[in-house]
């Protein structure tokens, strides 16, 4: 092999490893640019439950699920709106019948 040829492979590897460390950096700051609680939380709140009372409720699993919804939900920001201004979770909210359910008075 020549000494160029070699060059040339080692800056493509090099450019590469570079585009996958900026990739890898700008997904962490992507995944980490909301730090604000989950609107779940506040939601809870507005309903008179602490997260451990939605626990005892739903269980661990079910609180981990309506998490894990809240976490992917596209319109985040609709319902920390609706958080901050105190009403209820939108209808958009994949967690809006949990909220309601949570809400009856247990008989």
């Amino acid at each position: 092999m020549e000494p160029s040829a070699g060059v040339l492979i080692a800056v493509t590897v090099a450019a590469l490893a570079a585009l996958l460390g900026y990739g890898l950096v700008d997904a962490w700051r992507y995944a980490l640019r909301d730090a604000a609680p989950l609107p779940l939380i506040g939601m809870l709140r507005l309903h008179g439950l602490s997260p451990g009372e939605a626990q005892e409720s739903l269980g661990s699993q079910g609180l981990a699920e309506a998490a894990q919804r809240c976490a992917f939900c596209a319109s985040g920001s609709d319902c920390a709106g609706h958080v901050v201004a105190g009403r209820s979770a939108p209808a958009t909210c994949p967690n809006a019948s949990l909220f309601a359910e949570l809400s009856r008075p247990l008989v």
